[in-house]
């Protein structure tokens, strides 16, 4: 449809060869190269990918990647305008995918910045993430670091379900796929947090755990900071809201923190290791139950964030029962299985391809006097080549890509 908006000619496309160019997206992700292009470079070929589908067919496919009607989008300053409205389709599928996932226990709601040097108002700048500048989305995570849920920041009134606040709406907005009444803990940061969104959650049957700012504690008198500090570190100071049971803690490590519960509290006490500037060494500070357990908890976001960094393009899952998979193995068996339908795409240009590789016919390894590039990997250089199809191959305990030229 794009294809005929934009330059008014046909293209078609199978879902086997939009499933073969997701896999290569994926496997651009684990075989890093200078450009796209590198990957059918005479001097830098990747048989995986380029053997999959040609360069210009990849091309076109890119080129022409729509995900939503263009011509359906309202104009701006119309009550139902959409931000994102070109990827609405593909976030409210994924969306969708992820919430069937079995909730863990605990969970935690933070930012997560997905980077992109587009020249475009949506994009946000956080300094406390790895890539400062790009969309911003308020994830919900478990501490294994699988996204359960997600919502795209397009500024204020993103999210609109209460009068809170912004990112109370958004943990609000966010909450709303974690079962009720059955013990689930939810961890949120001060940008989020306040009295009011602790209660309603805690109305709502669902457990927290988060710091707060002071000024959004309605006037709770706690110990000043002066006094905290001259206790010295770890001294904390702490008042409970009776009518919801909720405890509000301000507790002095480096500077004053200030936490807020419906569960957690000081018990049981225990301590941590902080460095000393003065005497030069670490020692033992004591900390309430409260702030272990939000250090503990709190960080799933975070482990999402490192994941997908890893190699860019990501997925977790926990099989019950199983050893977890490797992320590297994981990524490259969804990547093969989406080339899998690869011999349904368009004829492939350029020079033949080499068919003898997979006749499983007189293919043995030899040693050779100096090392050549691999002719799968590209990044390394190998002693092994195949004495039928004279191409060097990495055949290592940790690698062997001698077996995958041979396969796929």
């Amino acid at each position: 449809m794009y294809a005929l908006q934009k330059d008014a000619k046909e293209f078609g496309v199978s879902s086997a060869e939009v499933e073969c160019f997701l896999g290569i997206l994926a496997f651009t992700g684990i075989v890093k190269m200078p450009s796209y292009r590198s990957y059918w470079s005479n001097e830098t070929r990747y048989p995986v990918i380029a053997d999959a589908m040609s360069r210009d067919r990849f091309e076109q496919i890119k080129k022409y990647l729509h995900f939503n009607d263009n011509l359906t989008q309202k104009p701006r300053g119309d009550p139902g305008h959409d931000k994102i409205h070109k990827v609405r389709p593909l976030i409210e599928m994924i969306r969708d995918n992820f919430m069937k996932i079995p909730p863990e226990e605990h969970q935690a709601v933070d930012e997560q910045i997905v980077p992109t040097k587009q020249r475009i108002s949506l994009k946000q700048y956080n300094p406390k993430k790895p890539h400062k500048w790009g969309y911003k989305f308020i994830s919900r995570a478990g501490e294994s670091g699988f996204v359960y849920d997600f919502e795209m920041y397009t500024g204020k009134g993103s999210v609109d379900v209460s009068d809170l606040g912004v990112g109370a709406d958004f943990v609000l907005r966010l909450a709303r796929g974690i079962p009720k009444h059955k013990n689930y803990k939810l961890f949120f940061d001060n940008w989020f947090s306040s009295l009011d969104l602790a209660q309603t959650l805690s109305d709502q049957g669902i457990l927290t755990l988060a710091t707060v700012r002071a000024n959004r504690l309605k006037g709770c008198a706690l110990e000043s900071d002066s006094k905290l500090k001259a206790r010295g570190r770890g001294s904390y100071d702490w008042r409970v809201e009776t009518q919801s049971n909720t405890i509000v803690v301000k507790w002095y490590d480096n500077k004053p923190v200030h936490l807020i519960s419906t569960y957690a509290a000081l018990d049981p006490e225990d301590t941590c290791r902080r460095w000393d500037g003065k005497r030069k060494e670490y020692a033992d500070v004591k900390r309430p139950y409260c702030v272990k357990e939000y250090n503990r908890f709190m960080g799933g976001v975070d482990l999402a964030d490192m994941l997908l960094e890893l190699y860019r393009i990501d997925f977790k899952r926990l099989a019950a029962g199983q050893k977890p998979m490797n992320l590297l193995q994981f990524k490259t068996d969804v990547a093969r299985a989406l080339l899998s339908g690869a011999s349904l795409a368009t004829p492939k240009r350029g020079r033949p391809l080499n068919s003898t590789r997979l006749d499983g016919q007189g293919h043995f390894p030899a040693w050779i006097e100096s090392k050549q590039r691999c002719r799968v990997c590209v990044q390394a250089h190998s002693k092994v080549k195949c004495v039928k199809c004279e191409v060097s191959l990495c055949f290592t305990p940790n690698r062997n890509c001698f077996l995958t030229y041979h396969t796929m």
